[in-house]
């Protein structure tokens, strides 16, 4: 959980430099962790897990992090 948190995170951060070819990589890898988001929510459902059990803090939420967040966490 920690370490999608930290590559969702660095993955964000990509885009707020200047173009390079791994902006690409990241949008797929950030892409692909909210398909990952979907499937858990979509099994999470499907078994009828009650909203207060804790598999739904389980998700990590890509497209969130910039890079004015990183240096405010650091001051």
């Amino acid at each position: 959980m920690v370490m999608a948190e930290e590559k969702s995170r660095r993955f964000s951060m990509a885009f707020e430099e200047q173009f390079h070819y791994g902006c690409f990589y990241a949008y797929l890898k950030l892409k692909e962790q909210e398909i990952k988001n979907v499937c858990l929510l979509a099994d999470l459902i499907k078994v009828g897990l009650d909203r207060n059990m804790p598999g739904w803090n389980q998700v990590v939420v890509p497209f969130m992090y910039h890079v004015n967040d990183e240096k405010d966490l650091n001051q």
